[in-house]
């Protein structure tokens, strides 16, 4: 599964000695630059880091970065109806968010899990959600580590003495 990932701590870099062409796929940036651009983000498989290289010239371009060594990154380049230009040494490499991440914010929100009314959107994981359907009338969401969601709906319990407006009373209402 693709993650995007963002960072709003990632600092802008510069392209180091000998830019890039119209065809690499790898850009190194100023020495010990790397981990700043990436604002403490770590790429791993699967995951995009979208970046502009040259932001608001002409020659701008979006890529993604997929693998990060240092200050060396694998790219993909042109994305977002972008070209691929050469880049000279120095040129600005920023951290963006762009229409192309809306879009896909768009396709990939936890909206589509909510197929039916009251479905509730629940983390099953690292990254990962799921749908938890609406429960029965008169039941409760209730933690339950047995359940892939870590939640299910159950019937309401209560504890002798203690009712609704018994809590009312307890906070002072």
């Amino acid at each position: 599964m693709q993650v995007r990932k963002y960072s709003s701590v990632s600092q802008d870099t510069t392209l180091a000695a000998g830019g890039i062409s119209a065809s690499a796929t790898t850009m190194t940036v100023a020495s010990g630059t790397g981990n700043s651009l990436m604002g403490g983000i770590t790429i791993t498989p699967g995951d995009t880091f979208q970046v502009a290289i040259d932001p608001d010239t002409v020659n701008e371009e979006l890529c993604y970065i997929t693998a990060q060594s240092s200050d060396v990154f694998t790219i993909t380049r042109a994305v977002a109806g972008t070209s691929a230009v050469v880049h000279a040494a120095g040129a600005t490499v920023r951290h963006v968010l762009s229409s192309d991440d809306l879009n896909y914010f768009n396709t990939t929100s936890p909206a589509s899990l909510t197929t039916a009314k009251g479905t509730i959107v629940a983390g099953t994981g690292d990254q990962a959600v799921q749908g938890v359907a609406v429960g029965t009338d008169g039941y409760v969401l209730t933690a339950d580590s047995t359940q892939t969601a870590g939640v299910k709906w159950a019937a309401a319990t209560s504890t002798a003495g203690s009712s609704v407006p018994d809590l009312f009373m307890l906070m002072g209402a």
